[in-house]
């Protein structure tokens, strides 16, 4: 069963990302994008690159999602459905990779991080998007990227509209 809440009108997503599979140590990319309280689009795949730390595997995963972002974004545009000057709203639960994409300077712990995936910085600086924090309980993104126990999957499952209330 699929529910909505047609008074929600807000486009946004959340990301997340399970640092290091252990059978070839790639980090598994979440993300989920919802309007009228349903999910509309959704990713779960293993990233293209090795993390090196969590915050990178997350800093991927918020690029990864902010050019889905910006796909939505640009459909929702061309049919009149979102204004233009309200940023797309991401929600990530690892606050270094968040730190990450609102300063673009380089760090001594992040310069390995392939250039590719620092665009989200540009796209945040532009006001595209905006990335803010979501702490563990409200990730919805949580239950594409790991094995969570049942309420929480349950939760999270309820919170995407896939499944009755």
């Amino acid at each position: 069963m699929y529910k909505t809440n047609p008074q929600q009108k807000n486009l946004y997503g959340y990301a997340d990302a399970a640092y290091g599979n252990v059978d070839n140590n790639k980090s598994i990319t979440g993300y989920v994008f919802l309007v009228a309280d349903g999910a509309i689009t959704w990713c779960s795949k293993k990233q293209i690159t090795t993390a090196l730390s969590s915050t990178e595997a997350e800093y991927v995963t918020l690029s990864e999602s902010a050019c889905e972002a910006c796909w939505l974004r640009s459909l929702y545009d061309e049919l009149g459905l979102l204004p233009k000057e309200l940023p797309m709203l991401v929600l990530g639960d690892n606050e270094g990779a968040i730190a990450m994409t609102k300063n673009p300077q380089f760090h001594k712990r992040s310069k390995h991080i392939a250039i590719c995936w620092h665009w989200v910085q540009d796209l945040v600086q532009e006001g595209t998007i905006n990335i803010d924090s979501c702490r563990d309980p409200e990730q919805t993104a949580d239950v594409l990227t790991k094995v969570l126990p049942r309420p929480k999957h349950k939760k999270h499952i309820e919170d995407m509209g896939l499944a009755p209330v």
